[in-house]
This record gives structure tokens, sequence and C-alpha cells, in this order.
């Protein structure tokens, strides 16, 4: 979760401490459709990760995103892709 919402926090703006598993992209100054496709990014390379493609369209908040990175990391397939 931490690294998630420093990525967020650097992305956008705010400040890392105030992002929680519940905050949404509607909860952040600046965090549209662009701004999301940046941080998917972003965390990916970050990370060293590569999210499946049809997850991307099923994050609606943070506790979302921190929840594929958890899956990305401990499944084969979806890990270390970069």
């Amino acid at each position: 979760m931490q690294e998630v919402a420093a990525i967020i926090g650097e992305e956008l703006s705010c400040d890392p401490a105030a992002i929680e598993l519940a905050t949404a992209a509607d909860d952040i100054d600046g965090w549209d459709s662009l701004a999301h496709a940046r941080l998917i990014l972003r965390i990916e390379t970050d990370l060293n990760l590569r999210f499946p493609g049809n997850k991307l369209f099923d994050l609606g908040c943070v506790g979302d995103i921190v929840s594929l990175v958890d899956d990305c990391r401990t499944s084969p397939e979806q890990t270390n892709a970069l």
C-alpha cells in the first residue's frame, strides 16, 4: 500500500498519507483518465510489473490497484513482464 500511495502522491501531487484503500479517482483532484493511464504506467515501471489489460478497467479505488499489484507479484504469468 505504501509503495502505491507514494507513487500516487508523486504523480498526482497529493499527500500520500491521505490516501487510503477506499480512495477513488473522484477523491483526488486531477485524477482523470489521462492521469490514470500515466499512473498505471508509472506503477508498472517503478514496481517492475505488467498489469493484464483486461484488469485495467476494474480499478475503482486504490485498494483495487493494491490488490492488482499483489496479484501480479504472486502470479508467475503476470510478474516481471518489463
